[in-house]
Formats: structure tokens, C-alpha cells, sequence
């Protein structure tokens, strides 16, 4: 369950009404905390409360008003029967949310735009915070692990090897991804060098880097986390090893040009 917010739906819902029973009233776009909109033990109870009624009000308030038009097919929204605040308690993810508005800009658009006999979706919802975004506000990511929609402020994760998007409820979860317990780096568990390790005996879960840190500052004397260094150890030689040769070639091709500049002259 959501936490509770700091504001009470009892003392809110009196103004609202009062603002949408107003002649001209031009609001567009109203967005409720998650603990309201939660179904209750029971459908009949949550129909009757008064933010279910608050929710009939204002969606026969916008019906009162002029046509509204999808900015982008022309198409009369909302489309198919639905309303502008979603009214189906049955419907735990949608219910009490605002549709076809962009939460950026204010601009509607309906989910299925036909232009020239093909599909193009401007607007989209985010998964993490049920807000509803036009392409030219924000561009929606899929997370690599859950294949759920997400908006850029909603995204706080990527992989650190190859930056793919992964939202916060897999990192929590640790499903499919692996986050450093002492840097909070976190790695998918599809790249070929995941750049984690778990040690089994003394149960320490961080990166590499991590890793080689703490041995260098002498923070572990695990047997087995010094057997996971091992090859981070001999790893780290040959990149340095690799380096130094490049640097001789460079050092080699530098000297070989001061000796054609020098016998110019």
C-alpha cells in the first residue's frame, strides 16, 4: 500500500468540486496521490465514496464542454466510450488517472493516431508514475529487465557496461540486474562481464572496482574474495601492460619525427 500523503482527500475534494461547478472553468489536467486511488476490500464501498463522485463530477464537466480534437489525427476524444479520469475500480493500474493529456505540456492525444493508414503513438503512460507524456516532452525508455515503460525523470538506473535503462522497482528487486552494495553501481545480468561478484563465505556483493579497492586498502582478508581478485588482479596487468606498449609506440613515432624535422634543417 501507498504511504498516506500530507494532504487529506476529505478536506481536497469539497474545493475541487467547488472548482469545477464554476461557469468557465478551464481546468484540463488533475493528478491524485496513488493512495487514493487504491481499491478498497470493496468495489461497492469505493463506488459510493465521495472520490469516486468527484471523479463522475469532473468527467461530465469536460463532456459539457466544446469538442475536444487528438492534436495530432484530429481523432474526438476521449475515443471508445472512455473518460478523461478513469472510472473503472476494477482497474487497479488506471483507475483515478487522467488520460489522453500530456503531463508536460497539456496537449491531448489519443493512444492510437492513424496517419496515411499507419499507426503512430504520440502520447504514452509511464509505468512508474502513471503520468502520460507526448513525444516531444519526454521520450519514454523499456527497462531492460521488466520491459516496462518508463519516463526520463522516473529512470535512475542504467547499466554501467552498456548503459541500457533499468527502472528502480528490478533494482530493488534484483531482478535481472545486480546492484553494488558499496557504490550502488548497477550491472544487467545480460552483458558478457557482468563487473559484480558475490563472494560466498563472507556473503560481500560489489563491483570490481570495488572490489580491488578494498583489497588494496587491505579491507579484506577473505580467502575467497582474494581468489575473486585473482583475475581482476591479472586483468588489470595487461590493460597496464597494453598501455605501456602503446605509449612506447607513440614514444617511438615521436622521436622517428623529431629526426626528419631535425634533418630539414
Amino acid at each position: 500500500r501507498s504511504p498516506e500523503p500530507q494532504i487529506s482527500c476529505d478536506l481536497v475534494l469539497p474545493i475541487l468540486d467547488s472548482i469545477i461547478e464554476r461557469e468557465g472553468c478551464t481546468l484540463k489536467y488533475l493528478e491524485f496521490p496513488s493512495v487514493w486511488r487504491e481499491e478498497p476490500s470493496t468495489a461497492s464501498a469505493f463506488t459510493a465514496s465521495a472520490f469516486h463522485a468527484f471523479i463522475g463530477s469532473y468527467n461530465q464537466m469536460m463532456r459539457n464542454r466544446e469538442e475536444i480534437s487528438c492534436m495530432e489525427c484530429n481523432e474526438s476524444l476521449p475515443y471508445n466510450g472512455n473518460e478523461w479520469i478513469d472510472d473503472d475500480v476494477s482497474d487497479p493500474i488506471f483507475y483515478g488517472t487522467h488520460s489522453s493529456t500530456c503531463y508536460g505540456c497539456m496537449k491531448h492525444y489519443c493512444y492510437r493516431c492513424i496517419i496515411n493508414g499507419e499507426r503512430r503513438s504520440m502520447i504514452s503512460d509511464c509505468h512508474t508514475c502513471d503520468r502520460d507524456y507526448c513525444i516531444d516532452c519526454t521520450k519514454m525508455h523499456t527497462c531492460l529487465s521488466c520491459n516496462g515503460r518508463n519516463c526520463n525523470d522516473c529512470y535512475e538506473y542504467e547499466c554501467h557496461i552498456c548503459n541500457e535503462k533499468i527502472c528502480s522497482e528490478c533494482v530493488e528487486k534484483g531482478d535481472g540486474c545486480y546492484q553494488c552494495e558499496d557504490c550502488d553501481k548497477v550491472f544487467c545480468d545480460q552483458c558478457e562481464e557482468t563487473g559484480m561478484s558475490h563472494c560466498l563465505v563472507c556473503n560481500d556483493r560489489c563491483c570490481d572496482d570495488c572490489r580491488l579497492q578494498k583489497f588494496r586498502q587491505r579491507e579484506r582478508d577473505c580467502a575467497e574474495c582474494i581468489r575473486l581478485i585473482a583475475p581482476l588482479l591479472v586483468g588489470e596487468c595487461t590493460r597496464l601492460y597494453e598501455e605501456i606498449e602503446e605509449l612506447k609506440a607513440k614514444n617511438k613515432e615521436l622521436v622517428r619525427e623529431n629526426k626528419e624535422l631535425k634533418s630539414r634543417n
